[in-house]
């Protein structure tokens, strides 16, 4: 009878040691496959380009012939570039309203954006100081064509992207426009 009564214990013992090697053998294969396994690659994030319109209002400039001048509105299509971190650095700076604050129906600007308008409204004065130019420059004849209006587009995009670091003007639109 003695030997009936060790053997459900001897098999108890053995089945758990038994588990306790497979454990064991488990989580030491886990482990190895942890260490050896190959650094996860940088995941890909896709960028969405952020652009707003900043509109620069109408402005009436003399043309290149006398007597003849030019009334046009314009707006520009924006590609923000900026960081985050330069708006708030901008923001905390200086903090006035006017062009910089958006109205009431408007949507916020994303912090990207922000900085990028940011940079605009600082530079504003600048900016209508270069299109003013380049209206000035163009001629009645020149800008009665669809091309002589595309030129104009393209040198006022021109003259703005000298300017500005954390956008870049995608298009030029203008809202108004007559020349007599």
């Amino acid at each position: 009878m003695k030997k009936s009564g060790r053997l459900p214990f001897l098999i108890v013992i053995a089945a758990a040691l038994a588990a306790g090697a497979a454990a064991a053998g488990i989580s030491t294969l886990l482990m190895k496959r942890v260490v050896n396994a190959e650094p996860s690659k940088p995941q890909k994030v896709e960028i969405v380009p952020i652009t707003f319109m900043y509109p620069l209002g109408e402005q009436i400039v003399n043309l290149l012939e006398p007597g003849r001048f030019l009334k046009v509105g314009i707006e520009l299509e924006i590609l923000a570039k900026g960081s985050p971190k330069s708006v708030e650095q901008k923001a905390s700076a200086n903090h006035s309203g006017g062009h910089g604050e958006p109205a009431n129906n408007e949507k916020p600007l994303p912090p990207v954006a922000a900085s990028t308008k940011a940079e605009l409204d600082e530079k504003r004065s600048k900016i209508l100081d270069a299109v003013i130019e380049e209206l000035s420059r163009s001629s009645f004849r020149e800008l009665l064509t669809p091309q002589g209006k595309r030129n104009l587009r393209e040198r006022i995009k021109k003259a703005v992207n000298k300017m500005i670091e954390s956008g870049e003007v995608q298009h030029v639109y203008f809202t108004t426009f007559l020349a007599q």
